[in-house]
């Protein structure tokens, strides 16, 4: 399977053309508020570097939320346009599953991941942050515990803390993980914080975001129209009261 992935859901938009889950190329856009202008020239070099056109590729993907929601809207119209104009499937998969999947390729290559826990965190501004929190299973497969909230990073520590992981095997990974790393650290000084190549996924992680939502239903499924950016309005929020 050729796969075309497309991730603007944080200030680098990344673009990786797989197949097979081999990585063929790559893209990338890091400028600020850019993404709308360069996300095609980047697609189009990234699947010239690969030797494809765009009727060359099986399937589109794209990250659909939660993240910045201009860029979510930039890349799932820039994607619903390129797979209604060479009639491919679109598939759209949630920016957490995305990162998580990117941190158990890493954490399983290395042995070992079976019991891990990985926290998946976007930066939502000031130090509010959506998250999701994941077990690696055995085989290496991933399930969300807690399914996708918002929370302030201090409180997403503590309620990470109930799952009772020990701290030198969760993982933390995207934006928010490494913007509010100090004040996290004061509850996981164990943990494995992100370096820089971790804060968005890879595209181990795409490929297989990608793989698994088609595995879940018919290629009928996956038509452009259905694809939208989901911004997550559903969140929980902590109330803190006031110090008197």
């Amino acid at each position: 399977m050729k796969l075309l992935f497309v991730d603007t859901s944080a200030k680098l938009a990344n673009v990786f053309v797989t197949e097979d889950g081999k990585l063929l190329a790559e893209g990338f856009d890091s400028g600020e508020k850019t993404h709308a202008s360069m996300l095609l020239p980047v697609i189009d070099g990234a699947l010239k570097d690969a030797g494809l056109g765009i009727k060359d590729v099986d399937v589109i993907g794209v990250v659909n939320g939660p993240g910045s929601y201009t860029g979510l809207r930039i890349a799932v119209a820039c994607a619903k346009m390129l797979a209604y104009g060479a009639g491919k499937p679109l598939v759209t998969v949630n920016t957490l599953d995305f990162l998580a999947l990117s941190a158990a390729a890493k954490i399983n290559e290395k042995g070992g991941g079976e019991g891990s826990g990985i926290l998946a965190m976007l930066d939502a501004r000031n130090t509010l942050c959506f998250y999701s929190l994941y077990e690696i299973k055995a085989g290496g497969e991933i399930v969300n515990i807690t399914g996708v909230k918002s929370d302030y990073a201090a409180d997403v520590a503590g309620i990470v803390k109930t799952a009772g992981y020990p701290e030198n095997k969760l993982y933390l990974c995207g934006d928010g993980a490494a913007k509010n790393r100090e004040l996290l650290a004061e509850s996981f000084e164990d943990a494995r914080f992100p370096e820089p190549g971790d804060m968005t996924g890879n595209h181990i992680g795409a490929s297989k975001a990608v793989s698994l939502k088609l595995a879940e239903g018919e290629m009928t499924d996956f038509a452009p129209e259905k694809a939208a950016a989901d911004y997550y309005k559903e969140v929980h929020i902590t109330l803190r009261s006031a110090e008197k």
